[in-house]
């Protein structure tokens, strides 16, 4: 499995301004073949900062996760709407356990 995290800080008023091609990121990426979960959250601290999480079966659906047309259409909306830093890594996980419950 591959895990996607990390974060991305915007110009003040970006997230409401690209929050359409976000949504529809997230919706049209939940549909992907090897997509296991999909999620961008609001830094409860700092809103202008973009978290991001994912989760992939594999590499090869990570790698065609990105040539979709919507994700270009979100990272130039994105980028448009001003990124000011980001740090986002992907992690190849060989095994999960449930750390509470």
């Amino acid at each position: 499995m591959i895990i996607v995290s990390g974060k991305a800080k915007v110009r003040p008023g970006a997230v409401d301004k690209v929050r359409k091609e976000m949504e529809a990121a997230i919706t049209n990426s939940r549909l992907e073949s090897g997509c296991i979960d999909y999620s961008y959250g609001i830094d409860v601290l700092d809103p202008e900062t973009i978290i991001v999480l994912e989760y992939w079966e594999n590499q090869e659906a990570l790698t065609a996760h990105f040539s979709q047309p919507y994700m270009a259409a979100w990272i130039s909306a994105l980028n448009n709407a001003g990124v000011i830093s980001q740090d986002v890594k992907a992690y190849d996980v060989s095994a999960a356990r449930q750390l509470l419950g």
